[in-house]
């Protein structure tokens, strides 16, 4: 039976604004120091690459992250620092008081791949990898706590509102951003803090050459595209492979829709819009005489336009039906598939809010130069930090991370991948930065 999620929510209208036009949309002036903020990121830098390749060395799957966390809350107490668990694995700590809230947010889980970097500090835990740079995500967070609660142990008027360190589990395709903001046991989530959080604030490390280490970009509108995972079953009738005849085939028919679903992104998109649909899994049979009784594909849509997306959901539905018939076959397909007991909720496009991106590149001219800035265009991975940004005026920033000297030339999600830990304390400075400038300045 098909089951399809259309995205109903609102997205905000933004026009794409480029890197001068959102540093001008920004606070012209800052109430915040750049150069003593920069001095006491770096003075991390120990603190975030140990803790960055402790977290590395354990690397947990999304749902799982219990050590991490553990990690999380053992740094938070040494550190004084008020925190909760919102949801099994995720955490949000706090620094200030007052009416004003920002939130930053870290993402923690790691992917099911077996690292082949060599390195001293690789995973230890077999088939599982920090391939995406979820663990410095984590520490630079850490890092940026650690000066923010500094700043207002020896000045709260320094901290005028209340910061969240946002930890969040399941990025990885389990949407764990939705269920921290409203945890589906009924727990307290996100959008029950008081007081509310007003903006919320991420880094996305990005090794590839376009974004050296050193720089660092956004853009107002649409970031990342949406995504979701589909599953098509195709059930025909098996029997022995030497008289296809009397069988109804299954591996033809799943083949045919394979082929088939490429026409929907050639013939159907608008050349001026952005789709793409990849069939990744195709399993079938169990001996070379044996026709099966079915067939089930996997894969993944992806689209920068919510309605673009809801469309091509019930287009790939439609095309294994139609496909599937012209076979003597039937097809199911689900848009919310469950493997491994984890259901893969389709993620909206992310959306950045174009007053909070301008802040962003305002807070980044203001730390490393108008120079180290990128205005950057959209892609097609897709963040679940999409969640926060329908439901709070958000913005998601690239740390550049590609370093040749550092071996950082691997792309994410792959075995071989290594973060540039020089960047680190960019990131906690980046962190940091925006959410002082938030409370002192607001969007």
């Amino acid at each position: 039976m098909l089951r399809a999620l259309f995205f109903l929510a609102h997205v905000p209208a933004a026009l794409a604004l480029d890197a001068t036009t959102l540093r001008d949309i920004a606070a012209s002036s800052s109430n915040v120091d750049a150069r003593e903020i920069l001095s006491q990121s770096r003075a991390t830098h120990d603190y975030v690459v140990d803790l960055r390749r402790e977290i590395h060395k354990n690397p947990e799957l999304m749902w799982t992250e219990r050590a991490t966390a553990d990690v999380i809350a053992r740094e938070l107490d040494a550190h004084g620092i008020e925190y909760d668990r919102v949801t099994s694995t995720g955490i949000v700590a706090r620094v200030g008081r007052g009416e004003r809230s920002v939130g930053l947010r870290a993402d923690m889980d790691a992917l099911p791949l077996r690292e082949d970097t060599g390195l001293a500090y690789a995973s230890e835990n077999d088939g599982k990898m920090h391939a995406c740079g979820h663990d410095g995500h984590v520490a630079m967070l850490l890092g940026a706590a650690k000066v923010i609660k500094a700043r207002y142990d020896a000045d709260e008027t320094s901290v005028p509102g209340v910061v969240r360190f946002i930890f969040q589990p399941a990025e990885e395709g389990g949407a764990g951003a939705k269920e921290m903001l409203r945890p589906s046991d009924g727990t307290t989530g996100m959008l029950d803090l008081k007081p509310p959080i007003e903006s919320v604030f991420g880094l996305h490390n990005w090794p590839y050459p376009e974004m050296p280490s050193g720089t660092m970009g956004t853009r107002g509108g649409t970031i990342m595209a949406g995504a979701g995972s589909f599953d098509v079953v195709v059930v025909g009738r098996g029997g022995h492979a030497a008289v296809p005849h009397n069988n109804v085939d299954v591996i033809v028919a799943g083949s045919a829709i394979v082929t088939a679903l490429q026409t929907l992104v050639s013939r159907l998109t608008d050349p001026l819009d952005s789709v793409v649909i990849s069939v990744t899994v195709f399993n079938s049979g169990t001996a070379s005489n044996i026709m099966p009784d079915t067939a089930s594909l996997q894969g993944t849509l992806r689209a920068l336009n919510p309605k673009t997306f809801a469309k091509f959901q019930q287009k790939i539905a439609d095309m294994a039906s139609a496909i599937a018939s012209a076979h003597g076959c039937t097809a199911a397909t689900s848009f919310e598939p469950e493997h491994n007991g984890v259901k893969r909720i389709p993620y909206p496009p992310t959306v950045n809010d174009p007053r909070a991106a301008g802040l962003a590149m305002n807070v980044a001219a203001q730390l490393f130069g108008s120079e180290s800035t990128r205005d950057v265009v959209p892609v097609m991975p897709a963040e679940d930090f999409s969640f926060f940004g329908e439901t709070y005026p958000s913005a998601m920033m690239w740390l550049g991370a590609y370093n040749e000297t550092a071996g950082a030339t691997h792309p994410l999600h792959s075995t071989k991948y290594i973060l540039d830990e020089s960047v680190l304390t960019s990131g906690v400075a980046l962190h940091a930065m925006y959410a002082l400038e938030f409370l002192h300045s607001g969007l």
